[in-house]
């Protein structure tokens, strides 16, 4: 059986249909899911971000109005903003992993540079205390996504 965050989740996807953007009432939802907001927050948070292919606005008043929306892969914004949004100033092994493997979905990267990716930036390969490890980690994968956007617009 699947968890509430599942099921909010599809209700937010299903609403989105083929639309490029839904409005949704944090209120609403949460009334309608008989949940507390800060559930629908979570939901926002964790499965509607930019590196699964979403950018979210917030609407203050009138019940906390999110406009959802999906993002275009294909234009060159979608990777600035994963890498100024998504990645930022630290980044673990599974969140990089996690955007690879949409990156990936996408087409955006093959299979090969995915694998090459992970075997760089490792936990075996940044062998350093776990301090600045994540800190290196987002700064490299900033920089490989950079190179990606760069080698991109030269085709």
């Amino acid at each position: 059986m699947a968890n509430i965050s599942d099921i909010i989740e599809q209700f937010i996807l299903k609403s989105l249909g083929d639309d490029d953007s839904v409005d949704i009432s944090r209120n609403e939802l949460a009334s309608f899911f008989s949940c507390a907001p800060s559930q629908i927050n979570y939901v926002l948070e964790t499965r509607f971000t930019v590196d699964r292919g979403f950018v979210k606005e917030s609407r203050r008043g009138g019940g906390g109005y999110i406009k959802i929306s999906k993002i275009n892969i294909e234009d060159d914004n979608y990777m600035n903003n994963l890498i100024l949004e998504s990645v930022g100033d630290e980044l673990s092994y599974k969140r990089l992993c996690q955007i690879l493997d949409k990156l990936l979905a996408e087409s955006i990267i093959t299979r090969r540079e995915v694998e090459i990716i992970k075997s760089a930036l490792s936990e075996k390969s940044l062998a350093m205390p776990f301090t600045i490890k994540d800190q290196i980690r987002a700064r490299a994968f900033k920089n490989i996504l950079s190179t990606l956007l760069l080698i991109k617009e030269e085709d």
